[in-house]
């Protein structure tokens, strides 16, 4: 079976829908690319692919607890961003030569996260025999 898509969808309770609406399009920069319903919105945070981020309404919304992280070209205005828009997040980390990012979560405990590659794909710098919970790996920031 070969794969040409995906979808990953989000809950909030049913009347915070018009306020999840609102927080999301502001995260994504734009309005929603679909919304067939009243509670029901898609994203298509990666031009020219077939990847969807719905925000759904349900009466029984639990959160997201696993964290989506989105690509940005600059993590720096992603985090002022976030602090302009009293989003509380973590400080960023760092994998040395690999990636930079940052962890937050929606209003309703979605759990995400920005990102930015240092390196392009491919290019990045390998670490076998190591651990992603190897704290050694990681450089930590404080908040600015």
């Amino acid at each position: 079976m070969k794969t040409t898509g995906i979808t990953l969808q989000v809950y909030v309770p049913t009347d915070e829908t018009a306020a999840a609406r609102s927080f999301y399009s502001s995260l994504f920069g734009r309005e929603p690319e679909f919304e067939p319903h009243d509670d029901f919105f898609e994203w298509s945070p990666i031009a020219g692919q077939e990847c969807w981020f719905q925000v759904s309404g349900k009466d029984q919304a639990p959160p997201l607890l696993n964290r989506v992280r989105f690509r940005v070209l600059d993590l720096g205005e992603a985090l002022s961003f976030l602090d302009s828009s009293g989003i509380e997040r973590s400080e960023p980390s760092q994998l040395p030569g690999v990636v930079v990012f940052v962890d937050f979560a929606d209003p309703w405990g979605n759990q995400l996260g920005y990102y930015q590659d240092l390196v392009p794909s491919g290019q990045q710098a390998e670490y076998p025999g190591t651990s992603v919970n190897d704290e050694a790996q990681f450089t930590r920031f404080a908040k600015e």
